[in-house]
């Protein structure tokens, strides 16, 4: 780059900075609280980044990386009814705090601080979130706001009273290939240990879908990939935005530039295939993977309930065993410590950031 060039890129940066803001009208940011925050949900390794990555391709929604701050951050400031400029210092400053927010989002702190001071007569939790959300990228004719947390089966009803109008897509993949997947990244292996969580995350997300059935979608991952288009074509009906074509044939275009530029192996081992075009070699990968035991081990723990709720057929039905000869209490106990610890720590931000930061890093 030439000298010339550097020296014009610091004037035009300096000049907008020294510009006076634009006033943020109440008007503003009553349309933004307006907006409807929707959800992915589904278990890990079942593509919610690449759907995630799908919707945010998409002119009119902003569906930013995942982060935790909605649920994290609901405990301290959920129930705030006056939010003086101390809060909502305190709230920027929290927000700023969560690594997943700070790494990959490009939300200018001063810019949500200005806009959250210009409301704070009349600003809520839920409408603060959406301005983050808003603010991520304002340059979006928006209609809809998507999060996506896996982890986000743990809080389904929180998540209902925080956004009562919230849609929700349930992106399920078949547990075999699950199992796959989470091998190719993380350190749990046995395929029961798998199955069983597997079995008990889309038995809380079917549990909410059953008190609330109009506002769930299911999607299978198989369909997204094998029938992209008229896949994504059926969510935007869910949701009533237009199916844009950009959506299934340009789905890298909604990767995020943090995203793009992270070049960490173990990021990239965990979302490598979001980079790569879309494609089904994966949907049947298990068959030639997993060995017989392990499919009948899966097939054990998941299979009845997988093949009864979303049609995937067992390959041994009649080798099926009970769920009690291949799940342990040891399995049982990790499930439930682990929900447990979730459901705690992101309830009390400073337990949250003591497990991050001192005992699991990948919390």
């Amino acid at each position: 780059m030439q000298a010339e060039e550097v020296n014009m890129n610091i004037f035009v940066a300096l000049f907008s900075i020294m510009q006076p803001s634009k006033p943020i009208s109440a008007e503003e940011i009553k349309k933004i609280g307006s907006i409807p925050m929707n959800f992915v949900v589904g278990k890990e390794r079942s593509g919610t980044t690449l759907l995630q990555v799908m919707l945010n391709t998409h002119p009119n929604i902003i569906a930013p990386p995942e982060t935790r701050f909605l649920m994290l951050l609901s405990s301290r400031y959920g129930k705030v009814k006056k939010w003086t400029e101390p809060i909502i210092t305190n709230f920027c400053n929290d927000l700023f705090r969560e690594k997943l927010f700070s790494n990959f989002w490009k939300v200018n702190k001063e810019e949500l601080r200005r806009y959250c001071m210009a409301a704070k007569d009349f600003i809520t939790y839920p409408l603060i979130c959406k301005i983050v959300f808003y603010l991520e990228n304002p340059q979006k004719t928006v209609q809809l706001f998507f999060d996506k947390n896996p982890i986000y089966y743990y809080f389904l009803p929180e998540l209902n009273e925080l956004f009562p109008e919230a849609k929700y897509i349930h992106i399920v993949r078949d547990y075999r290939a699950n199992i796959v997947s989470h091998r190719h990244v993380f350190t749990i292996k046995q395929s029961a240990d798998i199955s069983f969580r597997w079995t008990k995350v889309n038995q809380l997300i079917e549990k909410a879908k059953s008190i609330y059935p109009q506002k769930f979608f299911t999607l299978k991952y198989e369909a997204l990939v094998s029938d992209t288009a008229n896949s994504l074509q059926e969510v935007c009906t869910f949701l009533g935005v237009p199916f844009e074509e950009k959506m299934a044939a340009e789905h890298t275009s909604g990767i995020y530039d943090t995203f793009n530029s992270n070049i960490k192996e173990g990021f990239r081992k965990i979302h490598g295939n979001v980079f790569k075009p879309i494609t089904s070699s994966y949907v049947d990968e298990w068959r030639t993977t997993l060995t017989p035991e392990d499919i009948y081990t899966a097939e054990s723990v998941a299979g009845k309930y997988a093949e009864k709720m979303y049609d995937y057929e067992m390959t041994m039905p009649e080798k099926s065993a009970s769920i009690g000869s291949s799940v342990t209490t040891k399995m049982k106990l990790k499930y439930f410590i682990i929900r447990k610890i979730y459901r705690v720590a992101l309830k009390n931000p400073w337990l949250y950031f003591k497990i991050r930061t001192y005992v699991w890093r990948s919390f």
